[in-house]
């Protein structure tokens, strides 16, 4: 089984790691790439790099992740998901994070807190990325990869069942990806009843 997935920065494809480390974990992984570092360029290249992880990769399934912004995550996932071509969509979970992914990681504050060691008082209200990615350490090269991999373990083992039930954006993105992976060998687990 291999697991293409397309997101725009290090804090997604930490969360991917992480999910596909608890929902598939025998899974080999491959990153999609795209030219640029905008928003734009990430929507321009979705399906060019779809396509080149289901062919020249060998993909089984596709992942994509980005984030609303300060757009509401339907209507960005309805605008976005319309650049996966079609002869992929079968094949394809595409996730859009509630503003953006840090605020998946905050839903259930008080877990986030004790993986971070601060306050729950501390994570802010609102917008909790720039503190996330501080304490994470993503900030900083010198401690990105470890910081990625802090990332990944805390997804890979957080109780799941507060972020389906605290985030519509997120409830879908795990109902999406547990129908394709009815299709698959994957062990995905009911985490609606963990």
């Amino acid at each position: 089984m291999k697991i293409g997935f397309y997101v725009q920065g290090d804090m997604d494809e930490a969360i991917v790691r992480g999910l596909a480390a608890r929902w598939c974990p025998e899974a080999e992984l491959a990153e999609g790439r795209f030219r640029g570092s905008s928003r734009i360029s990430f929507r321009r290249e979705i399906r060019k790099s779809l396509r080149d992880l289901r062919d020249a990769k060998a993909c089984d399934v596709l992942v994509v992740l980005t984030d609303a912004d300060a757009g509401h995550w339907r209507e960005v996932k309805t605008r976005e998901s319309a650049r996966v071509p079609d002869d992929c969509r079968h094949m394809t979970v595409f996730g859009v994070a509630d503003r953006n992914a840090e605020c998946w990681l905050a839903i259930d504050r008080g877990a986030l807190a004790a993986v971070l060691q601060c306050g729950v008082e501390d994570i802010p209200d609102g917008d909790p990325s720039g503190f996330v990615k501080r304490s994470f350490g993503l900030t900083d090269r010198a401690t990105r990869e470890a910081a990625r991999a802090r990332v990944r373990d805390y997804v890979a083992h957080a109780e799941l069942k507060s972020w389906i039930d605290g985030s519509d954006s997120f409830e879908e993105f795990y109902g999406d990806a547990r129908r394709l992976a009815r299709r698959t060998a994957c062990p995905f687990p009911n985490e609606r009843e963990n």
